[in-house]
């Protein structure tokens, strides 16, 4: 079976939101076996999208469209034209969307009895959480597979229908070790282990970014010899070592909560150029993360770094906002007074008029009562990006901290 995806989404290809679902996709498909040959992002218009399905050589595409069910309602149209059918109204897909309302107790939206169309031979896979729907269209030349644009509803599609077609049309059984790297390249991860990778056993390596982020994903025959994948897994490991923060697909902000709460350490955030980003980013993961984040503070002004956070006037003025004294200023002014055991601290600024993609310079201080240390950074990219690229840094610094490990970035210890 020769796999593909098909993302349809205008935002996406203009490149304005990352394609979120087609990475889960990629990363879980591999884990159980499946290689998805290529991801073809297009317009959410009928001469496109045609001109994809007809170019397309898998034999299995997955479709995954956007999070309206009116614009879905055109790309479900389209294929139903292109398999030479009509689209009509499904009984069960009315009853699965109206059974979602009725459970909270409002009327079907209108929007949302586009849903209750489907190409006239697809089989319906009722979604139980949304109102989106899937479904699976089966033709002599090809399969589709049709998945909303919403991330929630692509995981629960993959668990529930994806996996189990998956697993029936695989003849090799196959597992996958994941390890998480932050820091480091695809480029500089693929050189590293180039020997590795052009192996005679067919192990084979495959990496997803994000931003910092790198998952790298093993996958070899679950018949091969224990001593050979433990070897090469070995040598990965001693390879990237001071790079690896995880040994399974977590976020690096999920590894640093649940390291805070093996520890049952409590942690303090203040915050200037991320605005909040790390703690949002923290609360993210579950809904008791209180537990372990004691407080949070943005500090949008000088008043803010002096009256709460102890910094020092004439520091301030001495060396300005932007510098490892009022970085380290404000980590020891927030370990003083707040009840935590360790501190998080971001400083720098972004000018919000200028978004262009020039290098900022900002300072992240982590510490308990044994030390603090300053960190110097450079980055670079629009406003988000550096925002983003200075959360998933900070969180890389908090795990270092708490595992007690020697930081490989250029360090100043104040």
């Amino acid at each position: 079976m020769k796999t593909s995806i098909l993302r349809i989404s205008n935002d996406i290809l203009l490149g304005k939101k990352q394609d979120e679902i087609s990475q889960y996709l990629l990363k879980n498909c591999l884990e159980i076996g499946e290689i998805i040959s290529c991801v073809n992002i297009c317009e959410n218009h009928p001469d496109h999208i045609t001109k994809q399905i007809e170019n397309s050589d898998a034999d299995f595409l997955i479709v995954v469209g956007e999070n309206i069910s009116s614009r879905n309602f055109n790309i479900k149209k389209t294929i139903a034209n292109i398999t030479g059918t009509n689209i009509v109204k499904n009984n069960f897909a009315e009853n699965t969307v109206r059974a979602y309302y009725q459970e909270s107790n409002i009327p079907v939206l209108f929007d949302s009895e586009n849903e209750f169309y489907l190409p006239e031979n697809a089989e319906l896979l009722p979604i139980k959480i949304s109102a989106l729907q899937s479904f699976i269209l089966k033709t002599e030349q090809k399969t589709f597979l049709f998945i909303p644009g919403e991330l929630d509803v692509a995981k629960f599609v993959f668990e529930n229908y994806l996996k189990n077609i998956i697993k029936q049309n695989i003849v090799t059984k196959y597992k996958t070790t994941t390890i998480k790297t932050f820091g480091i390249s695809e480029k500089d991860i693929y050189s590293i282990l180039s020997d590795l990778i052009k192996n005679k056993y067919k192990i084979l390596f495959l990496t997803y970014p994000n931003n910092l982020e790198v998952s790298i994903v093993i996958r070899y025959n679950e018949n091969i010899d224990p001593e050979i994948i433990n070897d090469v897994i070995y040598k990965v490991y001693e390879r990237l070592n001071k790079y690896i923060y995880a040994e399974e697909e977590v976020t690096i902000a999920k590894r640093a909560l649940d390291l805070l709460k093996i520890g049952n350490k409590k942690l303090a955030i203040a915050e200037t150029i991320t605005g909040g980003n790390i703690s949002t980013s923290l609360i993210k993961q579950c809904d008791n993360c209180q537990q372990n984040l004691v407080e949070s503070i943005v500090a949008s002004n000088q008043t803010s770094l002096i009256n709460r956070l102890k910094v020092s006037p004439s520091i301030l003025n001495q060396y300005g906002e932007v510098s490892v004294e009022v970085a380290y200023e404000m980590a020891a002014g927030l370990l003083e007074t707040s009840n935590a055991d360790i501190v998080l601290t971001t400083s720098g600024k972004i000018d919000y008029e200028d978004n262009s993609k020039v290098g900022k310079i900002c300072f992240i201080a982590v510490g308990n009562v044994d030390g603090i240390h300053v960190y110097k950074n450079t980055l670079y990219g629009t406003r988000e990006q550096v925002i983003e690229s200075l959360t998933q840094t900070a969180f890389y610094y908090l795990i270092k901290n708490i595992k007690q490990n020697d930081l490989f970035f250029d360090k100043t210890t104040v």
